[in-house]
């Protein structure tokens, strides 16, 4: 018989048993339904077209207390259920008034699943019984051969003591929860009852945020029960945990297992301990826990056995070490508005004695030159001069040394508390007009250009035509410039072919201008790059550096509401980057970021969750290497790479080589859990800063980049 056939029988047997059962409500008046349901313990009635009842049996009566006799034939089935008449599900049903289901029943129903044009409810029924019934319903109607409505059939369920179990579960699981937040000294309290009742409790638990277990306390720790949330947390059963005495430990990451293995025996010693580890899920991911042990004693120290819980803590930690970075930031940013508040006072205290100095100065050079030649016609041969041990000839000489000295001294000062007052300022109101980058680049080298040039033998330019404008001071935004390519300039040493890059362009997931500023120069360690925007920092003092310039272009982007950072490799260069938002109405908020690119999406989340600034890369198969190139090109704040070296389209050594050619200050780190890959097929290619053999430490990675020094923004 063929799959249609079986389907055409199906319909026809439906057909037949509802012509039987209209047939019996039509012709034997009930007789026969006596005997299919009259003896069912399920509550049911039935009603014709005309809403009369047709049907009551014996545990109807029994749940009602009205008799079949005293409502068949009647319009009264409402008497069981309600004091006013009012329509039953039944009813609505025989009159096809599906729509007034929801006003009579609302919030309390649902379609069935099971019946076409059929409904179950539950409801609360409190003329029902001494104080009321719970009841779940179901109504139906029957057809006859002809798919016309002869009757209507509701069926009751008393459901009334798993109401109250159930209520009586929900206050359990609440106390219990108020319970589980003290956490030790609740828990102690409750190991009595826990123990007595762990059947019931295991119920509520399920719906914990938490994972209870118990586990033996022999020093093989092997586990013994797990709640089923477990499931939901790692993808894993509580069977494969029970069944596997090493399945837990097995699955604890690399290097966390030892430590933990060896923390678990100070739960003996302790009674109670605590510590985070990561564990990986079925899907090949890590998730942070958070594991609270308890030691459970008994008369016999054979059965002692310990009591835990395991929390998921993965978003909690991201969500803590991401506050750590923006701590960090507020910091610096505090740290950089004292000095200002600082700097204006200390600039003002100085500025008046010093001023007072200065105006000094031509008088005490007019009077020297006064009284210089009264000393050489009237005093220049006395006897006092070989007394004092000095010469008329060195007196003259020295002051006017001193008087030069006291010039050159006094403008540097000025030109000192000058640069405090432009770094402390507060924004001036004068009104901000449109400024077109490109034309500010181009008049910046027109006033440094030749200055630059005398240590740089390049500067390439890449400068967007199309680049939108923008708010801002064309003053204050040139003055950034010329204060970063000069640095730029003084930072390539005289032995060195000097190149100096500038780039401009648009970011449209920021909304801002990138301005970039690289240079091939001696670079700067992470301790110079702590400071580089605090005022009086510099490398330069020897050569009349104030440290000044950096801090002043810092505040002048701030003032634009944009965001100046800097990445620099000793030996390899600096990058300066100034973002200028094109709407400037509010500050911008950009961090340093790490790309994560792998096909792995198990190893790939792995990795993610060590790094709070993980940036995870979409892999397609149709991937190529200037697809990562083009990114990168948009996210300038990424300023490390790490990358699986067997990737489906394309090697991750030709991208290791294209992002050293491009950007080669970024980070980047190649690994791959094959020893051949590990080893490029040309040995000439840009080598990566580091290739690691899959698995690899974590911890020694992160060791790795934070020693090279990450982007400051």
């Amino acid at each position: 018989m063929k799959a249609g056939d079986k389907g055409h029988v199906g319909k026809e047997n439906k057909k037949h048993v509802e012509s039987i059962w209209a047939k019996e409500v039509k012709s034997n008046g009930g007789r026969s339904l006596n005997a299919i349901i009259g003896s069912s313990p399920i509550p049911a009635f039935i009603i014709g077209k005309d809403h009369l009842v047709i049907f009551w049996n014996k545990a109807l009566e029994e749940l009602s207390g009205i008799s079949a006799q005293e409502v068949v034939g009647t319009d009264q089935q409402w008497r069981a259920f309600y004091k006013s008449k009012r329509p039953c599900m039944a009813d609505l049903l025989i009159d096809n008034l599906h729509d007034a289901v929801p006003q009579w029943y609302e919030g309390k129903y649902i379609k069935s699943k099971l019946i076409d044009e059929a409904y179950e409810a539950t409801d609360f029924f409190p003329e029902l019984g001494a104080k009321g019934k719970w009841l779940r319903f179901t109504a139906a109607v029957i057809r006859d051969s002809d798919q016309e409505t002869v009757a209507s059939i509701e069926t009751l369920e008393d459901i009334t003591e798993a109401k109250i179990a159930e209520a009586a579960l929900l206050r359990a699981h609440e106390n219990l929860e108020s319970k589980v937040k003290d956490r030790t000294r609740e828990l102690a309290k409750a190991n009595k009852a826990l123990k007595e009742t762990t059947d019931h409790l295991s119920l509520i638990l399920e719906s914990l945020p938490i994972v209870s277990y118990t586990c033996t306390a022999d020093g093989y720790f092997r586990t013994t029960f797990v709640n089923n949330s477990i499931q939901d947390i790692t993808g894993y059963t509580p069977q494969q945990f029970t069944k596997d005495p090493f399945f837990w430990q097995e699955h604890i990451h690399p290097d966390d297992r030892d430590d933990v293995l060896a923390e678990l025996e100070m739960v003996n010693l302790k009674g109670t301990y605590r510590f985070e580890y990561r564990f990986q899920a079925a899907d090949g991911s890590y998730r942070w826990f958070s594991d609270h042990r308890r030691l459970i004693t008994t008369t016999k120290p054979t059965r002692h056995y310990i009591i835990g819980a395991w929390q998921d803590i993965t978003e909690e930690r991201r969500i803590r070490r991401e506050g750590e970075l923006r701590l960090q930031q507020m910091i610096q940013s505090h740290k950089l508005t004292a000095l200002g508040e600082v700097v204006t006072g200390v600039a003002h205290e100085i500025n008046n004695p010093v001023s007072f100095i200065a105006n000094n100065i031509p008088l005490l050079e007019e009077m020297w030159s006064t009284v210089e030649p009264i000393l050489a016609s009237n005093g220049a041969s006395h006897p006092d001069w070989s007394d004092r041990g000095v010469s008329y000839v060195e007196v003259c000489d020295n002051m006017k040394e001193i008087i030069e000295e006291f010039k050159i001294a006094s403008l540097r000062i000025k030109r000192v508390i000058a640069g405090l007052k432009e770094f402390a300022r507060a924004d001036e109101t004068a009104p901000m007009k449109t400024v077109k980058i490109s034309e500010v680049i181009n008049g910046v080298l027109i006033i440094v250009g030749a200055q630059i040039r005398k240590t740089v033998s390049r500067i390439d330019q890449y400068i967007d035509q199309n680049l939108p404008p923008i708010p801002g001071h064309f003053q204050k935004i040139e003055q950034v410039i010329a204060n970063l390519l000069i640095n730029a300039h003084q930072s390539v040493p005289a032995d060195r072919k000097g190149k100096i890059t500038i780039t401009a362009r648009y970011l449209s997931h920021h909304k801002a201008i990138v301005i970039e500023i690289e240079d091939n120069g001696n670079g700067m360690d992470k301790d110079i790059l702590d400071h580089i925007f605090e005022p009086f920092f510099t490398t330069r003092r020897d050569m009349e550096g104030t440290g000044l310039g950096l801090s002043i272009s810092y505040g002048l982007v701030k003032e634009h509401h944009g965001v100046i950072g800097v990445l620099s490799r000793p030996g390899i260069g600096s990058r300066f980057s100034v973002y200028l938002p094109v709407n400037g109405d509010k500050l911008m908020d950009i961090r340093p970021a790490i790309l994560c690119i792998d096909n792995d999406t198990g190893y790939l989340n792995n990795i993610m969750m060590q790094f709070v600034d993980a940036a995870e890369w979409n892999y397609r198969p149709d991937t190529e290497v200037d697809d990562i190139v083009a990114y990168l090109e948009d996210h300038p704040e990424v300023d490390v790479v790490l990358s699986e070296i067997n990737l489906p389209s394309l090697s991750g050594w030709e991208l290791a080589k294209r992002i050293k050619e491009r950007f080669p200050l970024i980070f980047v780190v190649l690994y791959s859990a094959d020893q051949a890959a590990l080893t490029p097929e040309d040995e000439e290619i840009p080598r990566p800063d580091y290739v690691l053999k899959k698995p690899f430490s974590m911890m020694q990675l992160q060791t790795w980049i934070r020693e090279a020094g990450r982007q400051r923004l």
